[in-house]
């Protein structure tokens, strides 16, 4: 088993459910975990809540005979487009050994919300091996003093897969257009996603990302850095879509010299990135994707990167939008201290 505390931060909930959601997550739990996977009821399950047309769904996995829990947002209803559909975005969220079957469903409400008011809907599995969608954590392979961070990435890559082909074809989903952003190793894994190509993804964000952080319980310590390293280069050498990735200067689990690492292993076999080392943040930077004011540190760039991609301008709930800017350079390294 891979022994590593990579952190979990951002997927406890903000705000209250109401009743009905509440009773809907009881019913989900106690229904999916006595349903077969060949029997799953995939699809929403259960009302929307008022935070964001919250709702509960039931997803198929990397691995037959097992499925994943999911928590979706989505914009407002717009009665002048019934049938409008949205870009998709799928959240990863990050790991911890010792309170991996314990987390709350994975919400990350402000980077979600940040999202879902540029048009995104945005849905948040949560991994085999976490939570309520339990059973063993398929993703560890090797242990800390011989880890095999390509393949471990790799079975993470296949739930976010199976994500990304279901959600695409849902009928209030954009079957192409799709974004996928992780935190942590679910940005690692995420990484990992882009050496696939999927037809239906547009880009990568990654914050944080990477596997083996926090080595027997040391900051700064990596398992197996050698390793991470050249399965960044051996994801790279496949990845042909554009990626932005954040760090912050005080990052515990992954520092700025190890991100700028990563970035060259990646990029020299010709994958694009755009790295941002952001300003330490908080009391540990591996953070920086939780809360409100990362907005202001990481979103002008975030909103940059997708104005390029998506080759118009990013439109915001509040009417305003994101400046246009010239198209991204392939195999690109720009680290900055700011992104202000």
């Amino acid at each position: 088993m891979f022994v590593s505390r990579i952190g979990m931060a951002g997927t406890r909930h903000s705000g209250k459910f109401g009743f009905a959601l509440v009773a809907a997550f009881a019913a989900f739990i106690s229904l999916s975990s006595n349903v077969r996977a060949a029997d799953a009821p995939y699809g929403g399950f259960g009302p929307e809540g008022p935070r964001m047309r919250e709702q509960l769904w039931i997803l198929p996995s990397g691995e037959p005979g097992r499925f994943l829990r999911a928590t979706v947002f989505r914009p407002d209803a717009d009665p002048r487009e019934p049938n409008k559909k949205f870009p998709l975005v799928v959240i990863n969220h990050g790991t911890d050994e010792s309170t991996r079957l314990a987390v709350s469903m994975p919400v990350y409400y402000w980077l979600s919300r940040w999202f879902v008011e540029r048009g995104y809907a945005v849905v948040l599995p949560q991994r085999r091996g976490h939570g309520a969608t339990g059973g063993t954590l398929s993703e560890a392979i090797g242990t800390c003093a011989n880890p095999d961070h390509y393949d471990s990435g790799n079975i993470a890559a296949d739930d976010i897969t199976a994500t990304v082909n279901y959600m695409t074809a849902q009928p209030f989903i954009a079957s192409k257009g799709a974004i996928v952003a992780g935190i942590s190793t679910g940005g690692w894994a995420s990484l990992a996603v882009a050496a696939r190509n999927l037809p239906q993804v547009q880009a990568i964000v990654n914050f944080a990302g990477g596997r083996g952080g926090h080595a027997y319980g040391q900051a700064n310590a990596i398992c197996g850095e050698a390793d991470l390293l050249k399965a960044a280069r051996r994801y790279g050498d496949k990845a042909r879509e554009p990626t932005i990735w954040f760090y912050a200067q005080n990052d515990s689990y992954f520092g700025p010299t190890l991100a700028q690492k990563l970035a060259v292993a990646w990029s020299a076999g010709g994958a694009n990135v755009e790295e941002h080392i952001l300003p330490a943040y908080g009391n540990d930077g591996h953070t920086v994707a939780d809360d409100r004011q990362g907005w202001d540190i990481w979103g002008p760039s975030l909103d940059r990167f997708l104005t390029r991609v998506r080759g118009s301008e990013v439109e915001v709930a509040a009417g305003h939008s994101a400046p246009l800017s010239a198209p991204l350079e392939t195999s690109s390294i720009a680290t900055t201290g700011a992104t202000r």
